[in-house]
């Protein structure tokens, strides 16, 4: 065999990587000047922290947020919060900032600079290991493309995003956080498992007769052809199963849907809120020293463990009423908001560079 032969199939490779690498520079060239994600990055996440922010400062607590970032390689997210003044730059970096991005967190880290931590995992394997000793954050944004819930024939692997963030929540350790959810809603054959989680619900009374009362059935039938309608419905209640389990009111802000070439995306955002007499200050700091892994120790009061289960059961019809807003749907009908949105996220372009006049104004 000549060595050119012997070379081919790493040519290919390479040629492969390389196509890979110009698509994935176009897509976030694009992305980047995206109205769409720029109205969920303004109105999902940045007025969101902006108001958790606030309530922080009359709860009497003023200190830096601890950000967790799926960041993309040009972390617009994070420019976008501290050019609000909601996340703190020092002449190295952002020390309250964590990254956690498998493929582009070299990218991120050349325009953030010194972060509080670096994760090159995927995020459901990086709270296994290298996050763990970041937690707990005050904001979580987990802005994936993949969806949560998997169609994949191995259980494990096909919850493996959705247990990640259940560890995450356990991470907190009882403190008050925003979690900020993105995720696909491609996968359509994961329906089997979606549908056994919403039929759980059909046995709680309020959940039952919300769902009466807007689609006159107690069945599936309403989502047998929109698939994503139906995610927004069950993803929050796996999320508020989560929050109940570890003290938690739990409070929906935004949900939007949108789309991209390849990907029909909805984006949450939640607030979870520990329950219990506390100083309202206390909110913001850990309830629990350490983490009982062991099923077997209950670390919750059982007056906490009835509250969290009261504020589930509010919080589950909530869902039902309401419908995911629809960015395309709401450009079409404000031009004039779709321009401003085009200029807000063309501004953060090179955000990073001391040089811009947006960011000399900003600390």
């Amino acid at each position: 065999m000549s060595k050119r032969t012997k070379r081919k199939p790493m040519i290919a490779e390479e040629a492969k990587r390389l196509r890979q690498q110009s698509e994935d520079q176009v897509e976030n060239f694009f992305l980047d000047r995206d109205p769409i994600k720029q109205y969920v990055r303004h109105f999902g996440w940045l007025q969101v922290v902006q108001n958790y922010v606030e309530k922080r400062r009359n709860d009497g607590v003023d200190r830096p947020l601890k950000y967790l970032t799926l960041p993309g390689p040009n972390a617009p997210d994070v420019g976008l919060l501290w050019r609000a003044g909601l996340l703190v730059r020092n002449d190295n970096g952002f020390p309250d900032v964590v990254i956690c991005d498998k493929e582009h967190a070299d990218d991120a880290s050349k325009v953030l600079g010194a972060v509080g931590g670096v994760s090159r995992q995927w995020f459901h394997e990086a709270v296994l290991q290298e996050l763990e000793p970041c937690f707990p954050f005050d904001v979580i944004n987990l802005d994936m493309y993949g969806p949560v819930v998997t169609s994949s024939p191995n259980r494990d692997w096909a919850l493996r995003t959705l247990a990640g963030i259940r560890r995450a929540v356990r991470l907190q350790k009882g403190q008050s956080f925003l979690l900020l959810l993105t995720n696909s809603t491609d996968d359509e054959p994961a329906r089997t498992y979606l549908e056994g989680v919403l039929l759980q619900n059909f046995n709680e009374d309020d959940f039952t007769e919300a769902y009466l009362e807007r689609y006159k059935t107690l069945d599936l039938i309403p989502f047998r052809n929109n698939y994503r309608a139906f995610v927004s419905l069950v993803l929050p209640k796996a999320i508020a199963k989560m929050a109940r389990d570890r003290g938690y009111r739990i409070t929906e802000h935004f949900v939007a849907k949108y789309d991209r070439e390849s990907h029909h995306l909805l984006c949450h955002s939640f607030e979870l809120e520990p329950l219990g007499g506390r100083d309202p200050a206390k909110k913001y700091e850990p309830r629990f020293k350490s983490i009982v892994w062991d099923e077997l120790n209950e670390e919750l009061s059982s007056h906490i463990q009835k509250l969290a289960i009261n504020a589930y059961a509010e919080f589950i019809p909530t869902l039902v009423p309401r419908d995911p807003l629809d960015v395309l749907e709401i450009f079409n009908t404000k031009p004039s908001l779709k321009a401003e949105m085009t200029k807000e996220a063309e501004s953060l372009i090179g955000w990073q560079n001391p040089n811009r006049p947006e960011s000399r104004t900003r600390r």
